[in-house]
């Protein structure tokens, strides 16, 4: 079974907690919303803001039910400059991005053996 048919806003909501308890330091805002699918009225969408790179990315379970999780990064229309240290926190922003991607499909993974 796919892992996002066990998943729902409320389980994502407490993942995320979760994960925000580890101390993670990011300037990115990590939010849940209700994602519009006809078929799963209560899915969740995982949305990160890179406050450095002024994109959005979306985090989502990869099709195929191992439990992988991927990010979706939105195109730009504009050229971004960073100074030094602009480019150094964008870079831990993708650093904790990555570890959340791990932390949910560890989560997703644990989900998947339990049932």
């Amino acid at each position: 079974m796919p892992v996002r048919h066990l998943l729902n806003k409320g389980m994502l909501d407490e993942w995320l907690t979760e994960f925000r308890s580890l101390g993670y330091l990011t300037g990115s805002d990590i939010r849940l919303l209700d994602q519009e699918d006809d078929n799963d009225p209560d899915a969740g969408l995982i949305v990160v803001d890179l406050s450095e790179a002024k994109t959005v990315t979306y985090l989502q379970p990869i099709t195929g039910g191992d439990g992988a999780w991927k990010a979706t990064m939105e195109a730009r229309d504009a050229t971004i400059e960073l100074s030094a240290v602009a480019l150094v926190n964008l870079g831990n922003e993708v650093n904790v991005l990555g570890a959340l991607v791990a932390f949910l499909e560890v989560k997703s993974k644990e989900l998947l053996a339990a049932r």
